[in-house]
């Protein structure tokens, strides 16, 4: 399975560990005091979700203040278009502050930033938001302990080399929240189906439609026999989560199929997705997106295909997508949770 397999990162544990890492820097007696608040684990209700949607990672006082920073940990994995998630982390720092009825936020990218690029960055952000990078957080690191971790830690989540530094601040919104907001008002079963599908694709163009091009509905195989939900080509050269995807599983394409079931999908569901598949036309990936998740049966099928043919079929549910968009609202990649679930396949399959 190539890079995907050996790599062998989870990201979530990524994620984790800058927290802790971060929270260690932050707790230096020169640095200032820190303490985490958003919630290890994602929502599993509305309730859990209001409390989770404006927590910042941590809230932090600076040594000799009293005012009270909000601190937003932003992991960048890729270097494509990371800087395109910067005005979206910036407009949801304001909302932190705001909710939180806090003084002032930081946003922190474990990427270095060139300083030119810095200052027009903190520029744009406003007197009550900074922008700190790789670098200042070398700077705070006062220790050799927590310098190697953190070089360590900064080599790891830094999957395809040095960061490329882009020369313009994109300022268009993305509206990842208005998109999972209406995915959850659909109605599971046939009566929400067209609006479930729709949702579905808007929300794969929104996220993906830089590195997918031509993303394609409804499109019919050339028997007439199976109709796919959403197919789209792999960008070419692109060195991304879906680069990665084209290399491992030497495929061009990715389909995406829509499940709107009140319940678990089962098995039939993923021998059906595994029709539209087919290594010699470079259509080996697939990613099933189930309102309510999968069964065990259905990720052994998919398991299995994987086993014997090749073909990926990725399953997520309605939940990861949502979290996805609104990832990307917060100014955090999207791919990220792709690769955690891509992770837990490859890393548990049997032989």
């Amino acid at each position: 399975m190539g890079k995907a397999k050996d790599l062998h990162i989870e990201t979530m544990n990524l994620a984790s560990e800058w927290t802790s890492l971060v929270g260690s820097i932050l707790n230096q007696p020169h640095v200032g005091q820190a303490f985490q608040q958003r919630p290890d684990e994602s929502p599993s209700d509305e309730e859990e979700w209001k409390a989770y949607q404006f927590a910042p990672d941590f809230v932090f006082t600076p040594a000799g203040m009293t005012e009270i920073t909000a601190i937003e940990i932003k992991m960048i994995r890729w270097r494509n278009n990371w800087l395109g998630r910067v005005s979206d982390a910036v407009s949801f720092m304001e909302q932190v502050i705001a909710h939180n009825s806090l003084h002032r936020g930081v946003i922190i990218f474990t990427v270095p930033i060139a300083p030119v690029l810095l200052i027009e960055l903190n520029a744009a952000a406003g007197d009550r938001i900074r922008i700190w990078d790789l670098d200042k957080l070398r700077e705070l690191a006062s220790t050799n302990e927590l310098s190697d971790a953190l070089e360590g830690l900064a080599a790891e989540t830094m999957i395809d080399g040095p960061t490329a530094e882009p020369q313009t601040i994109p300022s268009d919104e993305k509206p990842g929240r208005r998109i999972a907001d209406k995915l959850r008002a659909t109605p599971a079963g046939t009566d929400g189906w067209p609006a479930f599908e729709a949702g579905c694709h808007e929300a794969i163009q929104f996220l993906f439609g830089k590195e997918l091009h031509n993303l394609v509905t409804q499109q019919r195989t050339d028997d007439g026999l199976n109709r796919l939900d959403l197919i789209g080509r792999i960008r070419p050269g692109w060195e991304s989560f879906w680069g990665m995807i084209a290399t491992d599983f030497a495929t061009r394409y990715v389909v995406f199929d829509a499940k709107n079931y009140a319940e678990p999908v089962g098995q039939a569901p993923i021998y059906t997705t595994a029709k539209y598949l087919m290594r010699r036309g470079l259509r080996a990936f697939a990613i099933i997106i189930a309102r309510e998740g999968a069964s065990p049966q259905a990720f052994q099928v998919a398991a299995g295909d994987l086993r014997e043919t090749g073909k990926f079929i990725l399953i997520i549910s309605m939940a990861d997508l949502c979290l996805m968009l609104d990832d990307a609202d917060r100014g955090d990649p999207p791919e990220n949770r792709l690769f955690d679930r891509l992770d837990e396949v490859l890393m548990t399959i049997g032989r």
